[in-house]
């Protein structure tokens, strides 16, 4: 690697990338960099520049979760209605685990609401006023589905007697000082971009390129416990055994270069992507406005398998 000139390969990733605004970084062995370029709301970009990560927030929930867990606040096995009672008729049997790994077969009801929900409160409410006509048994299918992860944070926020907006910032962002991160909050104008839901849980990260680049490097490094990383990066089977790839909010692929821990994040003309493949102390995240979903994801997952293969 003491010939890898990161700045010169990220410079080429991003310039096969249209968009509006583009930041990307990445981090081979405790070296990092951090490119960007072009600009939204009448700024230009920089390192600390506050971007969407929609869904990258899953794997901020997935950490939280596995401490509370380790810790004994509660457990995969609890049924999600011991924390959210009101939800029981709707719930069920479904289980905390069911809800990690989207196997919950529990319908995403903000799929079949009108207008984006205002709070998870909201959702809550629509879980209750939606009936639907047939499920899959917990367990059975893999289906992905942010309202789980809106009901997760919940059970996690009131396991724990905290907001989970607050458990992020105390445990998580404040230790690996990253002062540009927020879960939830004011949202950055966009012109010609609807503002994201008010859900925390299935996304509300708001973070910067150099803090995002700090988050997967901290990932790498086991930096909230070895414990509470090996659990967050446990996947699961269905009840006839049939593996699921997805873990505590991130998605684990096995590859010859070892396995890649990897999240995409999409709302609107806001897109991310976080690729890390441990066993190399590669780290990669790509934060843009304007790109498309599938330029961002092979842009983050290209450039992570060609520093590997370096």
């Amino acid at each position: 690697m003491a010939d890898l000139d990161l700045t010169e390969v990220l410079a080429s990733t991003l310039a096969d990338l249209d968009a509006d605004a583009v930041a990307i970084g990445a981090a081979v062995r405790g070296v990092s960099e951090v490119v960007c370029r072009g600009g939204y709301a009448g700024t230009r970009v920089h390192p600390a520049s506050e971007f969407y990560g929609a869904s990258v927030t899953k794997q901020m929930i997935g950490i939280l979760l596995a401490r509370a867990v380790i810790d004994g606040a509660l457990q995969p096995i609890d049924r999600v209605s011991r924390w959210l009672p009101e939800l029981s008729a709707q719930t069920g049997f479904v289980q905390v685990q069911h809800l990690i790994h989207h196997t919950s077969g529990l319908a995403d009801v903000v799929e079949f609401s009108d207008g984006d929900p205002s709070s998870n409160t909201d959702v809550i409410e629509r879980f209750q006023r939606f009936r639907p006509t047939a499920r899959a048994a917990p367990g059975t299918r893999y289906s992905y589905n942010n309202t789980g992860y809106v009901l997760l944070a919940e059970c996690l926020s009131r396991s724990l007697d905290r907001p989970i907006a607050d458990l992020a910032a105390t445990t998580l962002f404040g230790p690996l000082t990253m002062n540009h991160t927020r879960l939830g909050g004011p949202p950055v104008e966009v012109p010609g971009c609807r503002n994201p839901p008010g859900t925390i849980g299935d996304g509300a990260l708001w973070v910067s390129i150099d803090d995002l680049l700090r988050w997967l490097e901290a990932c790498n490094a086991r930096a909230f416990g070895a414990e509470v990383h090996r659990l967050a990066e446990t996947t699961t089977q269905l009840t006839d055994g049939s593996p699921v790839d997805y873990a505590w909010g991130v998605r684990i692929t096995p590859t010859s270069h070892g396995r890649v821990v990897s999240h995409g994040g999409s709302w609107s003309t806001w897109q991310a992507k976080t690729v890390r493949i441990p066993e190399r102390s590669i780290a990669v995240a790509v934060l843009s406005v304007g790109a498309t979903a599938s330029s961002v994801s092979d842009a983050g997952t290209g450039l992570a398998t060609a520093l590997a293969a370096r």
